[in-house]
């Protein structure tokens, strides 16, 4: 078991743990997933009849390993070393207003914000969209999921970049109507 963990990555970690908060954020009770030789069965609640489940042996796991989380700041001024603090800052991004919707990631997952490396942007900063119109795809396990605006209005902020993994609910662009 230790030995399939060590050969996930971080990133793959992190979809994993991902997947488990959309899991129990979900009304799905379980997800059983088969990669290769990788296999993951989620659930929560009792298990269905039927789901190909083999009886857990706790004797053959693992302790737990520590995890060392990173050191949280006491205060904003600590977190920035000295040439940090001295260094040019990039304009942030402007606040949203009242009148601004939210376009939201409908999956968690790769935002792609064309349909191919070569395309243009589905949509791009200051153009208008109708609530039909595919603003960008989202990949989860080589499904690529076209999301719509939902709103109509003219795009006034991006919020994601291209390739960036991207959680469920979290806003990807804001749309002004």
């Amino acid at each position: 078991m230790t030995q399939a963990l060590d050969l996930l990555t971080d990133a793959e970690v992190r979809q994993i743990i991902s997947l488990i908060d959309s899991l129990d954020r979900s009304h799905v009770d379980h997800l059983q997933l088969d990669m290769g030789t990788f296999k993951l069965t989620l659930g929560k609640g009792p298990w269905p009849t039927g789901l190909n489940v083999p009886p857990l042996d706790s004797s053959s796991l693992p302790a737990p390993a520590p995890m060392a989380l990173p050191a949280v700041p006491a205060s904003p001024a600590a977190a920035a070393p000295p040439a940090a603090a001295s260094a040019p800052k990039t304009p942030a991004k402007p606040q949203p207003q009242a009148d601004w919707l939210p376009v939201a990631a409908t999956t968690m997952g790769r935002f792609y914000s064309r349909p191919d490396p070569n395309s243009p942007p589905f949509v791009q900063l200051g153009e208008r969209v109708q609530a039909e119109d595919t603003v960008c795809l989202i990949e989860v396990m080589k499904l690529f999921n076209a999301i719509p605006a939902g709103v109509s209005g003219t795009v006034v902020q991006v919020c994601v970049q291209d390739a960036d993994v991207v959680e469920y609910g979290q806003v990807l662009f804001y749309v002004q109507a």
